[in-house]
This record gives C-alpha cells, sequence and structure tokens, in this order.
C-alpha cells in the first residue's frame, strides 16, 4: 500500500448519508459492481503491544473536492 492515497471527487457527486446515496442512485433495483467505504487509517495494537499505524490501508487520506 502507498503510504498516501488521494481522492478526487466531483462536488455533485457527495451525498449526506449513504442511505442517501443508495436511494438516488436506485441501489433497490441493481447494486453497483464495486463499493468501498473509505474511513480513514487503520492502527492495531496487535503486534508486541506497539501502536502501528497503516496496516490495512495508506497512513493518510487526502481528498480534494472538486466544484
Amino acid at each position: 500500500m502507498p503510504p498516501v492515497h488521494v481522492a478526487v471527487l466531483d462536488a455533485d457527486t457527495i451525498y449526506n448519508s449513504l442511505a442517501e446515496m443508495m436511494r438516488v442512485q436506485n441501489w433497490s433495483q441493481a447494486m453497483p459492481t464495486n463499493a468501498l467505504l473509505i474511513s480513514g487509517p487503520s492502527k492495531t495494537a496487535d503486534i508486541e503491544q506497539t501502536l502501528a499505524f497503516g496496516i490495512h490501508g495508506p497512513k493518510a487520506l487526502i481528498t480534494l473536492i472538486i466544484e
């Protein structure tokens, strides 16, 4: 995994909630072939009780919103 993930979004494709997006995009009729929920960097202290970041993904998430 790269240490930084950069996401570029169109402002008109941002919804208030996942439920709103699912309704507007009519997921009840046909779900998309790929849907990802990214909440931010992961971390764990499982390994020798040492806190480690970026275990399952990047350490940082940068989001650019295009209007």
